[in-house]
């Protein structure tokens, strides 16, 4: 009863093995740990194969050739565990940590196995006979190797739980890190039953099982790990896989039954029965698949059309999406790669249709870019770590909001016109191809930017390969005091400031006597924090002494927003493509924070930032204008009302173009745009 128990468990899990793999790796192999999971399937239909082959088979000679593959599967299962779930969990470029830990666990399965294939009478093994190299213990070392095998399982379950953590609020992330953990207990649990000595593990058939049900389970995981895929689709996914992989079990238990009863009674030694399946299942396969998914979908005419839709384009009716099973998840991913506070869909008239966590108000918003295909806007929160949105982070997240709007579209059009189904198939291609850049971008987009990058739009912020400057002055120098300088000569240029000017500035009531020390201590604490803690060289280092005036040296500052808003308007002006123009000024609009300097202390309330900071506000004030006016030649009333409405409040000067424009877009309530107060401007939005 043992033996046909674990034979029959085994059995269960090649055929399961076998079917989740090829279902992966053919349907979702772009999909992070869909190799990993092949991989692992082949491992498991290996392992199972060669125990049935020695248990059943008679042929002495091959049973060492099938020991050798048994240990093969079974010493690089933990391994490849543990990679699926880092898999799984990570998101983006995996870390060094995680690599050295998957590299360090398949180092010691192969060496494991390479030393079991070379001396098969000395196993790594609690009992004797055990191997005992360099006079270790046998029995220490076996225990060692169970031990191993088990810290790569917790190394799974570790990023697993921090990668939960982080899904805080994405229910179809939770959803799927919750299945893998509960895959990996299962598997822990059956496959440290089958390493541990049969006296604690208990019988084999038991852990055979629980591995059997891992796999089931895991392929929901591992389907899920689509770029953007909704809690609905990874249900129905998984759904579809558990009862197209039980089927297939029966089916071929049964068919296998039949077949040898059969023989038995007549006598003759034919697959009689198993090639009139093989006929039947050739026959039969398409009615029968239709029947599947017809029970599947409750009878819904409408999701029975456009899967049979989704299979004419091509694509596979497994993980085929719905534009509104995407956009939740898409906000959810958009919000942990850049840690906003959060991100919103808004229709036409700006009202929520899809909230995730907490975006600033409507007047707050860093950056909105329009979504043609739901008629509405994804506005975006802060960063959390208080910087804006840089340029890059900005072309990524027009990337992703353009996939978003290409994938809605492309649903509409399938519910709309089902019978151009050549043409859909194109648009899909393109689709997938989107995809595919983002995630190529959103994978190495964490690399950090080399260099010092000043913010000065707004509160004035720094950055040193990618972290932020806490301390811009020495360890005995003023940090506060240090910062007003950076902020003076880098809004001086190379016009510089002379020391009178910076001691006015910075210690204007402080006796004569203590400015000089105060001064040359916190010019050389600023020097060294420029250097990177190095001390300032012979020429001053990054602050040079020319004509009696403190300059900051050219490439100091590898990039900075203001030059950079510069740029951006120029481009926009020089462009004859309007939508290029529109992007280009978007791009700019999102740097402008607020004020230049505007918490910069001593500096941000001096008179000598006025000048600068009037000078941007009325060139920010410009470009929300022709941002207006562009979109107001496109037609999109609702981007040019609130970019000329914005225009109008910062500013006390006339503008009849924005009147012109906004009449001649019919919007209504024109006079009060350029009437009462003039606010401080905050966040662009």
């Amino acid at each position: 009863m043992a033996l046909s128990l674990e034979i029959t468990a085994h059995a269960v899990t090649a055929i399961l093995a076998a079917w989740l793999g090829l279902l992966v790796i053919s349907r979702a192999r772009q999909t992070a740990g869909a190799p990993v999971f092949g991989f692992m399937s082949l491992l498991l239909v290996l392992w199972s194969v060669a125990i049935m082959g020695q248990r059943l088979g008679d042929n002495g000679n091959v049973h060492a050739l099938l020991n050798v593959v048994e240990d093969f599967g079974a010493f690089l299962l933990p391994a490849t565990t543990a990679h699926l779930a880092i898999s799984v969990a990570v998101e983006g470029r995996r870390s060094r940590g995680a690599t050295a830990v998957i590299l360090a666990a398949y180092v010691v399965g192969v060496a494991a196995w390479i030393q079991t294939a070379v001396d098969p009478n000395h196993p790594i093994l609690p009992a004797p006979p055990h191997f005992e190299p360099f006079g270790v213990p046998g029995e220490i070392l076996g225990w060692a190797f169970i031990a191993a095998r088990a810290a790569m399982f917790a190394a799974g379950i570790g990023w697993l739980v921090v990668a939960m953590r982080r899904a805080d609020g994405d229910t179809a992330r939770r959803r799927q890190l919750q299945v893998m953990l509960g895959t990996l207990a299962l598997g822990i649990t059956g496959g440290m039953a089958r390493i541990l000595p049969e006296g604690i593990g208990g019988p084999a058939w038991v852990g055979i099982g629980l591995v059997a049900a891992a796999a089931v389970l895991g392929v929901y995981a591992v389907l899920a790990q689509r770029l953007f895929a909704g809690a609905e689709l990874t249900a129905r996914t998984f759904r579809m896989a558990v009862i197209a992989g039980a089927g297939v079990v029966v089916y071929v238990a049964l068919v296998a039954s039949i077949d040898t009863t059969v023989r038995a009674a007549i006598g003759l030694d034919l697959p009689i029965v198993f090639t009139l399946a093989m006929v039947g299942t050739v026959a039969l396969y398409q009615p029968a698949s239709e029947l599947v998914r017809r029970l599947l979908s409750g009878g819904d005419d409408r999701e029975l059309t456009l899967d049979r839709l989704v299979r004419a384009l091509g694509a596979d009716i497994l993980s085929g999406r719905r534009a509104e099973s995407l956009l939740e998840p898409a906000l959810a991913r958009l919000v942990r790669t850049f840690d906003l506070s959060g991100a919103a869909i808004l229709d036409e008239r700006g009202t929520p249709v899809i909230v995730h966590g907490e975006p600033a108000s409507s007047t707050d918003l860093p950056m909105r870019v329009p979504v043609e295909a739901i008629s509405g806007h994804v506005a975006f929160g802060h960063k959390r770590s208080g910087l804006p949105l840089t340029p890059g982070d900005i072309e990524l997240i027009r990337l992703v909001t353009s996939y978003v709007d290409a994938a809605s579209r492309l649903d509409a059009r399938h519910a709309a016109e089902a019978d151009v189904l050549a043409e859909l198939s194109r648009e899909g291609g393109a689709v997938e191809a989107r995809e595919a850049a983002l995630a190529e971008a959103l994978a190495t987009h964490e690399a950090p930017a080399r260099g010092l990058r000043v913010y000065a739009l707004g509160p004035l912020r720094g950055e040193v390969d990618g972290e932020p400057v806490r301390q811009w002055g020495g360890a005995k120098a003023g940090s506060r005091q240090a910062e007003a300088i950076f902020a003076f000569l880098f809004d001086r240029g190379v016009r510089g400031a002379s020391k009178d000017e910076i001691v006015e500035l910075v210690w204007p009531d402080v006796d004569l006597d203590k400015t000089d020390a105060a001064f040359h201590r916190t010019i050389f604490g600023l020097r060294a924090s420029l250097s990177g803690g190095r001390a300032a060289t012979a020429g001053g280092g990054p602050i040079a002494f020319v004509n009696d005036r403190y300059v900051l040296q050219l490439g100091v500052v590898a990039w900075s927003d203001v030059a950079a808003f510069d740029e951006l308007l120029a481009r926009a002006r020089a462009t004859g493509d309007l939508d290029e123009r529109v992007r280009l000024l978007e791009t700019a609009r999102a740097l402008y924070r607020a004020d230049a300097f505007d918490d910069c202390p001593f500096y941000g309330d001096s008179v000598h930032v006025e000048e600068t900071r009037q000078e941007l506000r009325e060139r920010y004030v410009d470009l929300l204008v022709d941002l207006g006016e562009a979109y107001a030649r496109r037609g999109d009333r609702s981007g040019a009302s609130d970019a000329l409405r914005r225009a109008a409040s910062m500013t006390d000067r006339k503008l009849p173009v924005i009147v012109e424009i906004l009449r001649a877009l019919d919007v209504s309530h024109v006079g009060p745009v350029i009437a009462g107060p003039v606010p401080t401007p905050g966040v662009a939005g």
